[in-house]
């Protein structure tokens, strides 16, 4: 649903597409690039947007005839969608990542901003569990001063080690 949102047909959508269009009417706001940069990339997003046509073609017909609409014959037949409109998890990919380049190129010149689209944040899952890891350690450390060494039976981390600065 990303990508079809990202790459919408419907008139008035704000998408990929229409960013490059409008891009083209305000290159003097571009902060970075030459004005011929600009215009090449502009270029370049529109040209990987036509290489990209046949996935587009099946992500629409995908969310247009199942994921969104639920069209009764798509209901009825769900076979001949497939046939219809292949896509496979590849396509999709390949879309993201083409998508992907467009914006952090043009944002790079609009910006000044570069590097990978990523969540502030979306890795913080990586800090609580580190921090979880390292408290069933500190337990079972103070498991074993109070009964003896080895003497914890069960599941351990696979890395108990702590900087000199994390708490005990």
């Amino acid at each position: 649903m990303a990508v079809a949102k990202l790459h919408d047909r419907t008139r008035g959508a704000v998408t990929i597409s229409a960013m490059l269009d409008r891009a083209a009417t305000e290159i003097s706001s571009f902060q970075r690039g030459s004005r011929q940069e600009i215009i090449q990339a502009i270029k370049n997003g529109k040209s990987t947007l036509g290489a990209l046509e046949p996935v587009l073609d099946s992500i629409h017909k995908r969310r247009n005839e199942w994921l969104a609409h639920l069209d009764p014959r798509t209901v009825r037949d769900t076979a001949a969608l497939a046939l219809k409109a292949k896509l496979s998890i590849p396509d999709l990919d390949l879309a993201l990542r083409e998508t992907e380049k467009i914006l952090l190129e043009l944002s790079s010149l609009y910006e000044g901003v570069i590097g990978d689209l990523r969540f502030l944040g979306g890795d913080d899952y990586k800090s609580a569990l580190d921090w979880i890891r390292k408290a069933k350690c500190a337990y079972i450390e103070g498991f074993e001063g109070e009964h003896g060494s080895g003497s914890w039976t069960g599941p351990r981390p696979k890395d108990c080690s702590r900087a000199p600065w994390d708490p005990i």
